[in-house]
């Protein structure tokens, strides 16, 4: 049996927009918007596959590297992530990034 390989990076626009990553993007957004009033103030754009999030109450750089701490990279702009989704990754990936952001919540 073949390891399959956690996405973990999301720092790089897609290639172009495609009718997978507009699901993809719609998910973390959904996902995102799971985590209730305390979590964080999302925007997406489906064409690029970005979704971006800010995290009130949260600071910007410590919570940067705690996501970095699971493995994760992100980027942070102006105390706003931008999480760019990749069309070749796994819905599974996605649920990883919300779970590690639940327990950091």
């Amino acid at each position: 049996m073949s390891r399959i390989e956690r996405k973990t990076v999301w720092d790089s626009p897609a290639p172009g927009p495609s009718p997978r990553l507009a699901r993809m993007t719609r998910h973390l957004f959904a996902r995102f918007q799971d985590l209730g009033e305390n979590g964080p103030v999302v925007r997406m754009d489906q064409d690029l596959g970005l979704v971006t999030a800010r995290f009130p109450g949260r600071e910007a750089q410590q919570l940067l590297k705690d996501l970095e701490g699971f493995g994760i990279r992100a980027v942070l702009v102006e105390e706003q992530f931008q999480f760019w989704m990749d069309p070749e990754g796994r819905f599974e990936d996605l649920d990883f990034l919300w779970g590690c952001l639940f327990q950091l919540m």
